[in-house]
């Protein structure tokens, strides 16, 4: 049987279409210097490329990256300008050092890169440090040490220690009597903070006051966004009572599936989190038409669920009644 060409290229393209979207992320590990003294700092660095439909989902790094080397300091997560069309390029930098001496492998880190349609996870490449004891010198002579010679003070070294003290005293004595005298303003509750007002109640009227304020319109798209989904985050602990405000993205989709009563609630909520997480840690520039859509998505999400507060009253005032 005669195979055609046509069909040989078309199998081709199909097969290429397949593996495109898995080529496209790419991670270059680095560690400078590779050699050390025991305790200097070494810089630890991930370069990340990936193409822009995904969004990336960091590693959690402990104090300890393995049983010889610990994490310094935790450094920063930066994007760089990418050579490649329609694709981000982060930068993720640590400052780790090992006290021990020999040679210690860096295992490979696994970066989880999430689409609407598919979650790929990619590890980093291994590197090893080497890391050199410190050497003393058994034959350098021993000396004693020397001891301290002191020398008398005279007035003018100790009177401006004591003017200091004596203002210093005066000072602190003016802030305690001005404290007694002061009587301590209660702060105002906030919106969310009313058990009077309704969730959706306080999560429209939060974001229909931001959207006066044209934020992105102003060009602040990252204050924009921060502000809409922390209003969505208040809207979905007060709802669902999950501890919103100290989760990730993904630890909120995962947290509030199923709850809402409508699976559309659930999906739109996360294209909006999604455009959040892009725009605010890999410096995405959304178009005019996404900024209002992420408004439209938000205002949706509270419409869709909002039935879910009056089955909590429900709920509430049943077990009132039984206790």
């Amino acid at each position: 049987m005669k195979i055609g060409y046509r069909y040989i290229i078309l199998c081709l393209l199909s097969f290429l279409t397949g593996i495109l979207p898995l080529t496209g992320q790419n991670i270059t590990t680095g560690l400078e210097p590779h050699k050390i003294l025991m305790g200097e700092p070494v810089q630890l660095s991930f370069t990340i490329e990936f193409a822009d439909s995904f969004r990336l989902e960091m590693p959690v790094f402990n104090e300890k990256i393995t049983d010889k080397a610990e994490i310094l300091h935790y450094g920063t997560t930066d994007t760089l300008p990418s050579t490649k069309p329609n694709h981000l390029k982060v930068l993720k930098t640590l400052r780790i050092t090992s006290w021990e001496e020999g040679f210690h492998p860096i295992k490979p880190f696994v970066f989880r890169f999430i689409s609407a349609t598919d979650t790929l996870e990619v590890e980093s490449e291994p590197v090893l440090l080497e890391v050199d004891p410190f050497i003393l010198d058994e034959h350098a002579d021993i000396k004693d040490i020397k001891s301290i010679i002191s020398a008398p003070l005279t007035l003018g070294e100790i009177l401006p220690w004591l003017l200091a003290l004596w203002l210093l005293a005066a000072i602190i004595t003016g802030i305690v009597l001005y404290l007694k005298k002061r009587k301590p303003r209660a702060q105002p509750q906030t919106i969310w903070q009313k058990p009077d007002i309704p969730a959706h109640i306080a999560a429209i009227s939060s974001l229909e006051k931001l959207k006066a304020q044209k934020l992105w319109q102003q060009g602040k798209i990252k204050q924009y966004h921060s502000e809409l989904t922390d209003i969505l985050r208040q809207y979905i602990e007060k709802l669902y009572r999950i501890h919103a405000m100290e989760m990730t993205s993904s630890e909120i989709m995962v947290a509030i599936n199923g709850k809402p009563d409508k699976k559309e609630a659930e999906e739109i909520l996360g294209q909006c989190m999604q455009l959040a997480d892009l725009v605010k840690f890999a410096k995405y520039s959304p178009e005019a038409h996404d900024n209002e859509k992420s408004m439209e998505i938000a205002l949706e999400f509270v419409n869709l669920t909002r039935k879910r507060e009056q089955e909590n009253k429900k709920e509430s005032v049943h077990k009132v009644e039984n206790d």
